[in-house]
C-alpha cells in the first residue's frame, strides 16, 4: 500500500511539472518584446528618445535605427534586406518616447499604432515643429510595404 502511494505522488508530482512547464512555454511567446533602442534627439539640449516596440504578431526578430533621410514618409521595403521594412513617421521634437504596437489585423494584413509621448515637463522649448523618426523593423518572413499599415496618434 506504502508503495503505491509513493507511486502516485510521482506521477501526480511529474504531471504538475509538465503542466508548469507547459504553461511558462505558452506564456513565452515567440521573442523578446519589447524591442527597444534610443533615437537621436531632433533638439539641441533634449534627451534621446526611448522608441519600443510591443510586437503582438510575433513577427518581429529586431528593430534597428534608421537615418530619417534614408527614408520616404510610411512604409517602404529597405534595400538588400527581403525581410526588413522601414518605417518613417513625424513626432514632436522634445517627445520624450515613441511606443510602437505591431497588430495582426487580419488578411495578411498589419497595423503598426505609433504613440508619440509629447513630455509633461513645462518649460521645454522646441526649435521645430516635428521631427521625423525612422526605424528598420526586421520580420521572421517577408512583408510587403502594402501590408503594414501606420496609425500615428498623439496621447
Amino acid at each position: 500500500m506504502r508503495r503505491r502511494l509513493l507511486v502516485g505522488v510521482r506521477v501526480v508530482a511529474l504531471f504538475s511539472l509538465i503542466f508548469a512547464f507547459a504553461a511558462l512555454a505558452g506564456c513565452a511567446g515567440p521573442g523578446a518584446t519589447p524591442f527597444t533602442l534610443s533615437y537621436p534627439a531632433a533638439t539641441e539640449g533634449v534627451d534621446p528618445v526611448p522608441i519600443s516596440l510591443v510586437d503582438q504578431t510575433g513577427l518581429v526578430t529586431a528593430m534597428t535605427f534608421a537615418a530619417a533621410d534614408l527614408a520616404s514618409p510610411g512604409v517602404e521595403a529597405v534595400p538588400g534586406q527581403p525581410d526588413a521594412l522601414r518605417v518613417s513617421w513625424q513626432g514632436g521634437p522634445c517627445d520624450d518616447r515613441s511606443t510602437l504596437v505591431l497588430n495582426d489585423i487580419g488578411g495578411g494584413s498589419y497595423e503598426l499604432a505609433i504613440h508619440n509621448h509629447p513630455p509633461i515637463t513645462a518649460g521645454i522649448t522646441c526649435d521645430e515643429k516635428t521631427a521625423t523618426r525612422t526605424v528598420d523593423i526586421a520580420f521572421s518572413r517577408h512583408l510587403d510595404p502594402g501590408q503594414l499599415t501606420l496609425n500615428v496618434t498623439y496621447p
